[in-house]
């Protein structure tokens, strides 16, 4: 290893560790500060600095960011449909921002002639709001049909049998609710006007008039 006289001592001093040594030792010496500057411009340019790392970008890279930014772009800018979970089912709960389906058919059951008045707010609780259901000011139980909400982030077909599921009451072709065919008093239905032997497996379309008598 080359050595150097350190020229205000006179000490050998290692040649790369000289500036350290005129700097601790001999701080305020003039003779210290003019090799000091000697040696700063005896150094290489970047001498003391830690070594560059180059990278090349191979094609192969250039392919990896390409693919990345189209996944990006299809997740956040692709217009999307309406959900297809295969876990969703009238029993799930929905929220205002998740409705991508909503339409709004009418029914009303008539026992004895008389209209049966079916509740607000089927299918709504205080946690809960699902898919099919009613609202609690948009009719008159005791005068009017019910306003059915079919309201879903999934694009499927909503039946009426799914409405009785979630307002718990019973519909087939021989009873409805507590009302069973007793060979005098039947069940019937009429969709727009027209009878319909349908029933639970009616589908719900937009601006249906459904309605189910029961009687002689």
């Amino acid at each position: 290893m080359a050595t150097e006289r350190c020229p205000v001592c006179d000490v050998p001093v290692k040649a790369a560790n000289l500036a350290r040594h005129l700097e601790t030792k001999h701080p305020r010496d003039a003779k210290a500060a003019a090799a000091r500057e000697r040696l700063r411009k005896e150094a290489p340019r970047g001498a003391g600095r830690p070594p560059r790392v180059r990278f090349r970008l191979r094609p192969i890279h250039g392919v990896a960011v390409a693919v990345v930014a189209i996944v990006i772009l299809a997740v956040f800018l692709v217009p999307r449909g309406p959900s297809t979970n295969a876990s969703f089912s009238v029993d799930s709960c929905i929220s205002d921002a998740s409705v991508a389906y909503h339409i709004h058919p009418d029914l009303s059951i008539l026992i004895q002639a008389n209209r049966y008045p079916i509740p607000r707010n089927i299918g709504v609780t205080a946690g809960c709001v699902k898919p099919l259901h009613t609202h609690d000011s948009d009719y008159d139980p005791a005068t009017q049909p019910a306003t059915i909400h079919v309201e879903s982030p999934v694009a499927r077909s909503f039946t009426l049998g799914e409405f009785f599921h979630v307002w718990g009451q019973i519909l087939r072709a021989d009873q409805v609710l507590t009302y069973p065919n007793d060979g005098t008093n039947v069940v019937r239905m009429t969709v727009d006007g027209a009878p319909s032997t349908a029933f639970g497996s009616l589908v719900f379309a937009d601006g249906q008039r459904i309605v189910i008598t029961y009687g002689p």
